[in-house]
């Protein structure tokens, strides 16, 4: 049996078919120490991280898209890799994403509110994935002879 502690669902218990209510709640019951720890830890967590997600008007929703595509069309030509598809989603804890088999690049809504320079960034660093999928010493060295300013950019975003 599994227990996990869902922000958004509470508590959840994965248990076998054959498990009995009676077997799950003693299994719950036996894990009680964790559960309050787990919640008070969830709950501390609560007041840190990243900003809570804004509602985005259709007007800010296409000047962004319109930021987006002026910044793959700048980008592509230097890094020498195009996106197949541009998506923009809301994302927790990335900036951006690339899936180098498809050449699917998302962009995180939250790059919104933020300067054209960290945008760029983003751009550079996902469309570099198409070249390179890690974050070894070829992926970092092309990312850097495209945007030589990236580390400081980089910084300002942590």
């Amino acid at each position: 049996m599994y227990l996990r502690l869902d922000p958004a669902q509470g508590l959840r218990v994965s248990a076998p078919l054959f498990a009995s209510d009676a077997q799950i709640r003693a299994f719950v019951e036996s894990r009680l120490d964790w559960i309050k720890k787990a919640e008070k830890k969830a709950a501390g967590r609560s007041g840190r991280g990243a900003a809570p997600q804004r509602a985005y008007s259709k007007e800010e929703l296409n000047a962004f898209r319109q930021r987006c595509r002026a910044a793959f069309d700048r980008w592509e030509p230097l890094v020498g890799r195009r996106a197949s598809r541009v998506t923009l989603r809301s994302m927790k804890t990335r900036w951006g994403s690339c899936n180098a088999a498809n050449g699917h690049v998302s962009i995180n809504l939250r790059l919104i509110d933020m300067p054209d320079e960290c945008l760029d960034y983003v751009v550079v660093h996902e469309l570099c994935h198409l070249w390179e999928p890690n974050h070894g010493k070829a992926f970092w060295a092309r990312v850097a002879a495209a945007y030589p300013d990236y580390a400081r950019v980089r910084k300002s975003m942590r």
